[in-house]
């Protein structure tokens, strides 16, 4: 089997049914950009919740036609264009490395074990440049690989007989938002596909042969359970249990026809002849003609008997090499696929840990209490004249907006608005919400007012105001010692990560249970994580990148812990099913489940995709 265990960040998951685990950053959270909060805070959407930006543009200035400002643009313009350029190469670098060390933990954690891998792959798509690291006699050598010669290169090493000398494949792909690491097979899959083709074609005819008596009932039935998934689900699998019974029953009958043919045809009396002469003796029936037609009797039945025999595909014949992953125990394959995710936890460590000790620091918001009315209320909103920028909203419907968070910081602020949201997203048609409010940051009189809010595009309650966070200054954070760097770094890790995995397990509940997405969250695919990763590295603060890497690599860790098929984290629950059973789960059953959950990753990220084109234009 080829299996990977393959990551996929800001881009669809790419991989075949074979994969062991994928790991894919299909979500962005509304906190991703938390390393640097500008004193000019702005939301992308009405009542949405907004992350920080990190130093970018703001303004766009439209230069006018007079020749000063032809002159202007001209002299900036091959700086903007390096800049237009490079900001998103070094958005994707970050990101390609960020995935090269989640691979990496997956690699390390293999080859530490003594586990055979194939393929050491930074990017997917057609190969760019590789190397094979090989086993001649004593000493490693590295050869480069000409994927024009690729077939038969496979086919010369696959006749060595140290398992070294295949060596492992380090390649350099198009597309350098993925990576994998390959592993060999397990078993012959060409030979299991042709043999299971072969069954199904058998099953097909042998379906036709049951028809032919069946009425129409039975003929509707056969066909739902032959080609209908969704009526299996539907029937919770009664639907094809009885279908299986009838192949049952197809096979058994077929068998006693058989048996009873091969019986009477050896138990006649062969100088009478055999016992059919004379029951099929016909006027104008000679012998010879006579015994044809028993042959073709004869044949017809074993024929009918071996086709409902091939309805099914031989069992799979697994290699018992105990260097492939898949015959490891399942503490070491736990490992191997945990590899990933404990790296990139690793990763955002280190990037804390370095900006507490040798760096500027790590940067920490300071907010005051209530949400902040950040751009200046349209016309046609509800909240016109009542509200205005600046306004700084304490509380919704009597209770304080301070009373809505658990958290400090920026994870605590970005709760309140979120809880502001959904308070007035719950208020019904022909009700008005209540607002305690201060106009302007640093008034110190509160006022009360009423606002009846209006559905908006998405049919959800709105005051049409843009909020944020209600912002005052970030503070640089140092370690005094190790002890301390260890301990702020590991709570900025510990901190990050809690918010990362319960926005998208809200994210997850509410398009579970139709709800649609949670107040202020949003999804983001590859265009839109570039697009912020751009957005920093434009800015040109090492500082900011830093932080935006260990925010992406906590992200895809958290991505890949969760339990679905296909993700590392569902991966490792079939080993712990497998644990727990004591014995192991049908690999065949596992790669079926897990194609079935990358079509569905497929079809999120391509959504996520669309989405974020439609924002950008």
């Amino acid at each position: 089997m080829k299996c990977c265990l393959s990551s996929i960040a800001a881009l669809a998951a790419i991989v075949s049914s074979s994969l062991i685990g994928t790991t894919t950053l299909a979500f962005q959270p509304a906190h991703l950009n938390n390393n640097h909060v500008s004193k000019h805070i702005h939301s992308s959407s009405t009542d949405s919740v907004v992350s920080p930006p990190i130093r970018r543009k703001s303004n766009i200035n439209i230069v006018s036609s007079s020749p000063s400002s032809v002159t202007q643009l001209n002299s900036i313009a091959p700086a903007a264009a390096l800049s237009a350029v490079g900001s998103p190469l070094g958005s994707i670098s970050v990101l390609a490395f960020v995935i090269l060390v989640h691979e990496a933990g997956h690699f390390i954690a293999a080859r530490s074990f003594g586990i055979t891998v194939s393929e050491f792959s930074v990017g997917v798509g057609p190969r760019l440049v590789g190397v094979r690291r090989r086993l001649v006699g004593s000493e490693y050598v590295f050869e480069r690989i000409n994927d024009d010669n690729d077939a038969s290169e496979e086919e010369m090493l696959d006749t060595q007989q140290n398992d070294d000398d295949a060596g492992i494949e380090f390649s350099l792909r198009a597309i350098p938002l993925g990576g994998y690491v390959r592993f060999p097979d397990n078993y012959n899959r060409t030979l299991a596909f042709e043999q299971e083709d072969s069954a199904r074609i058998a099953r097909n005819k042998a379906r036709q042969l049951r028809i032919e008596n069946s009425n129409a009932i039975e003929k509707a039935l056969e066909s739902m359970a032959a080609y209908s998934f969704v009526f299996n689900v539907l029937s919770l699998g009664l639907l094809k249990k009885w279908q299986s019974k009838r192949e049952e029953d197809q096979l058994r009958e077929a068998e006693e026809e058989a048996s009873l043919v091969v019986t009477q045809t050896t138990s006649a009396d062969g100088k009478k002849g055999p016992w059919w002469n004379n029951v099929l003796s016909l006027p104008g029936l000679n012998k010879a003609e006579s015994e044809t037609a028993v042959d073709e009797t004869t044949d017809e039945s074993l024929s009918k008997l071996e086709l409902l025999k091939s309805t099914k595909a031989p069992d799979v014949d697994y290699d018992s090499d105990p260097d492939l992953l898949q015959n490891r125990p399942w503490s070491q394959r736990a490992v191997v696929l945990s590899g990933g995710v404990i790296f990139n936890i690793l990763l955002a460590f280190v990037c804390y840990f370095g900006q507490l000790t040798v760096g500027k620091g790590l940067p920490e918001p300071i907010f005051n209490p209530g949400v902040v009315v950040s751009q200046t209320v349209a016309n046609d909103s509800p909240a016109y004249g009542v509200l205005k920028k600046g306004d700084v909203i304490l509380g919704v419907n009597d209770a304080s907006s301070s009373t809505f968070s658990t958290k400090k910081g920026i994870w605590g602020s970005q709760e309140a608005i979120a809880n502001v949201i959904s308070a007035i997203r719950e208020t019904q048609d022909g009700e008005q919400v209540k607002l305690t409010i201060v106009h302007g940051t640093g008034s110190p009189d509160s006022d009360i007012v009423t606002i009846a809010p209006k559905r908006n595009m998405e049919g959800q309650a709105s005051i049409g105001v843009m909020l944020g966070p209600n912002y005052v200054k970030t503070e640089m954070v140092r370690a005094s010692n190790i002890v301390d760097a260890v301990t702020k770094a590991g709570s900025a890790v510990y901190d990050i990560t809690a918010a990362t995995a319960g926005s998208i397990t809200k994210l997850l509940i509410g398009m579970l249970f139709g709800k649609g997405l949670p107040a202020g969250a949003s999804m983001s695919g590859p265009i839109g994580v570039v697009k912020a990763g751009a957005d920093v590295v434009s800015s040109s603060d090492f500082a900011a990148i830093v932080a935006f890497a260990a925010s992406i690599s906590v992200n895809l860790a958290v991505i890949n812990s969760l339990p679905l098929p296909a993700l590392d984290g569902g991966q490792l629950v079939f080993v712990l099913a497998e644990a727990a059973a004591g014995r192991k789960i049908d690999q065949q059953l596992q790669e079926s489940i897990n194609a079935g959950a990358l079509t569905v990753l497929l079809f999120i990220s391509i959504g996520t995709a669309i989405g974020d084109v439609r924002s950008i234009f």
